[in-house]
Parts: C-alpha cells; sequence; structure tokens
C-alpha cells in the first residue's frame, strides 16, 4: 500500500465527531500512515477533544489559525521529509472498502509506466439535483461560447472547472480536488495561496493550475473505483460567499491569463440562476447580492487594470 510511505494531512475545525469517524474507519480498513498530521483551527472549546482524538490515533498535531489553505501549507512544512507521498483528506469524507488498495494499484501501475501524473485523485460519488444552473452549463450556448463543458475535470476559459463526480473509467484531468488526493512529495514544492480567506474557496483550483504550470502542464488522474463520499458538502447561500466566490475565481482569470470576457459572462449568468432560484428558497438571495457585490469589485478591478 502506497500509505504506508505517506504523510497524511488532515485539517479539521470545530468537528471532532467527523475527525475521530475517519480515523476510526481508516483503522478498521487496516489502513496505516508513515505518519498522521492533524492541523486544528478549532474554537477553545474543541481543543481539547480533538487533542485527545489525536493522541489516541498516534498523530501530530498543529494548531492554527482558520484557513483550509493555511493548514495545509503547516502539513507540509511539518511533513516527513522522507514520506514519499502526500495525502490531503477532509475530516467529513467516508470511503468504501476497497478505495484505497484500487488507488493503490493505479498508483504503482502509472509510476512503474513512468507516467507523468502529478497526482492521483479519490472519485466522489454523489446525487447531482437537476438545477437550471447545470442545465444552462451543459446547453449549445455555454459549448459555443467556451463557458462550459460536459466533460470533468476541465477548467474553461471563463476561469469555471466542471465537476469530477460519479466516474465510470478513470480520467486525467486538468484540476484536482483536495478533498481525497495523493501527490508525490517530489513535486511539493509550491504552497497553496493563502489570500483566498478563511474558507479559501477555489485554493484546489489554484493549486492545480499552479502545480501543472511547474510541471509542463502534466495532468491529474481520478481512479474511478476509488470510491468516497462526501455527505456533510453543503451548499453555501450566504452573502460572504457569494462576495467570495466572484473575487475569487476572478483572480484565477487574471493570475493565469483566462478570459476575462468569458469570465462576466459566466458571473451574470450564475447570478441570474441564483436570484430564480430564491424563488424557491429565500435564503438564495443573500447569495446574490454577494454574487452582485463581487461582480462589481471585479468590473472594477479590471477598468483600473485598463487604465493603467
Amino acid at each position: 500500500m502506497f500509505t504506508n510511505k505517506t504523510t497524511l494531512i488532515i485539517p479539521t475545525r470545530n468537528r471532532p465527531f467527523f475527525l475521530k469517524r475517519i480515523l476510526s474507519q481508516l483503522k478498521n480498513f487496516n489502513i496505516n500512515f508513515k505518519e498522521l498530521l492533524i492541523i486544528d483551527s478549532s474554537d477553545i472549546k474543541f481543543k481539547k477533544e480533538i487533542q485527545k482524538i489525536t493522541k489516541s490515533f498516534k498523530g501530530k498535531l498543529f494548531n492554527t489559525k482558520p484557513s483550509a489553505a493555511l493548514q495545509r501549507n503547516v502539513g507540509l512544512t511539518h511533513k516527513n521529509k522522507n514520506s514519499r507521498y502526500v495525502m490531503f483528506l477532509d475530516d467529513d469524507i467516508i470511503f468504501k472498502k476497497d478505495s484505497f488498495i484500487n488507488l493503490s494499484k493505479k498508483i504503482y501501475f502509472h509510476e512503474k509506466k513512468k507516467s507523468k501524473v502529478l497526482g492521483y485523485g479519490f472519485n466522489q460519488r454523489k446525487k447531482i439535483k437537476k438545477k437550471l444552473l447545470e442545465v444552462i452549463k451543459k446547453s449549445k450556448i455555454s459549448k459555443i461560447l467556451g463557458l462550459y463543458s460536459e466533460k470533468p475535470g476541465i477548467v474553461m476559459s471563463s476561469g469555471w472547472q466542471t465537476k469530477i463526480l460519479n466516474l465510470r473509467q478513470d480520467i486525467l484531468t486538468d484540476w484536482i480536488p483536495t478533498g481525497a488526493v495523493v501527490f508525490s512529495s517530489k513535486i511539493l514544492n509550491i504552497k497553496f495561496n493563502e489570500n483566498f480567506g478563511a474558507y479559501s474557496y477555489l485554493e484546489d483550483l489554484d493549486f492545480s493550475l499552479k502545480l501543472r504550470k511547474k510541471n509542463y502542464m502534466n495532468k491529474f488522474l481520478i481512479v474511478a473505483n476509488a470510491i468516497f463520499f462526501h455527505p456533510n458538502d453543503i451548499d453555501r447561500m450566504d452573502y460572504n460567499f457569494g462576495k467570495i466566490e466572484m473575487l475569487n475565481r476572478f483572480l484565477i482569470v487574471k493570475k493565469y491569463k483566462l478570459n476575462k470576457l468569458h469570465f462576466f459572462y459566466m458571473a451574470f449568468i450564475k447570478s441570474l440562476m441564483t436570484i430564480l432560484m430564491s424563488i424557491k428558497n429565500k435564503k438564495n438571495l443573500k447569495k446574490f447580492f454577494g454574487n452582485i457585490v463581487g461582480i462589481c469589485i471585479c468590473l472594477k478591478k479590471n477598468m483600473s487594470f485598463q487604465s493603467k
């Protein structure tokens, strides 16, 4: 198993139940790692419990401020230099019993072939709701404008990435989610961008693009039969998130020289869909206003940049 040569990094915050659940599951599956690093940003009332859990599973505990990007960077800073691999794992993931065996086989197969794979991802299984936004994303107009694609794991010129869910076969992708992913230690000479806020929305997309840029645009591999579930994954509908999702996306568009016009097309389409969805769920209104404010800030920044 690749895990015997791997540093496992788990960022966590105020969720001792989930942390204990995933660590217990790994133990029950007889999955052993070279080292376990728990990077905790919990409030004081949870810290003792997190400390107790970490100790019971023979892990090393580090405390930080709340930020998924910062927490992963702390893990990278303190990982064992002799670890061949690094695995990032969200604390609320649930795996199928054979997922690690299946991923391990693919890692060693591709390494034997000397394939230029940058990282290996597990395959998330999730029921997909047919929202109006998803229909528009996959429409002919979106395809003609190059705003979106039906192919999973693609980064479009608009800066939007396509989802990676429910795969039936292995695929190579432009980006990889960091919820359950394995990298070779030797290529991890970069850090996560800590300017994406405490929630670190899109830090995985930015990390993926940065890693590809430094490694001749090689791709990532998602292994279809290495399955996991993310039952606690929720849609955020507050004002702050609505604003952040536009600002962070625009940062990526500028940083990697993607198409700004396509970004604004998609931004307005997404905002329109958010306001339409508020008919069924009033909470979407807050997200919509956040989207609009975020877009206005992006337009202002773009105009300031062009005037220089």
